[in-house]
């Protein structure tokens, strides 16, 4: 064993766990294999994206962010809202995503997103939701 690593052994570790899950899935880990990643910009500088990855046909939210002074004005439920409609026109059939107590799990349960996990064994009160939405 040991710590020592290159990038290519890293890549290695990736790619072997890909394709074993690949072929467990009978392909279906591909599916539909899509990224969803939206942007919002002024003047070409991003103020908020949501970032997404498809696989077995469910859309997880990777990132989403909104630039501070752009926040409560509904720019985020647009995205969310852009993001599931494209999920769901190439077959996704739910989405999910987690968040901690200091991001935004409030605004995830306004867009429809209903926590199936929390995880409360972080140091000063921190917690992780798990949420899921059905597309």
């Amino acid at each position: 064993m040991t710590t020592t690593h290159t990038e290519e052994d890293t890549n290695a570790v990736y790619k072997g766990l890909f394709q074993h899950n690949v072929r467990k899935t009978y392909g279906l880990l591909r599916k539909p294999n899509i990224d969803i990643n939206i942007y919002l910009k002024e003047n070409n500088i991003p103020i908020g994206a949501i970032l997404c990855d498809t696989f077995n046909f469910c859309m997880y939210i990777d990132v989403m962010w909104i630039e501070e002074s752009y926040r409560g004005k509904g720019l985020g439920k647009a995205l969310i809202n852009q993001a599931e409609k494209i999920a769901k026109d190439n077959g996704c059939v739910f989405s999910h995503t987690c968040t901690f107590s200091y991001q935004s799990p409030e605004f995830y349960k306004a867009c429809g997103y209903t926590v199936f996990v929390e995880l409360d064994n972080y140091p000063n009160g921190i917690v992780q939701y798990f949420l899921k939405k059905m597309l």
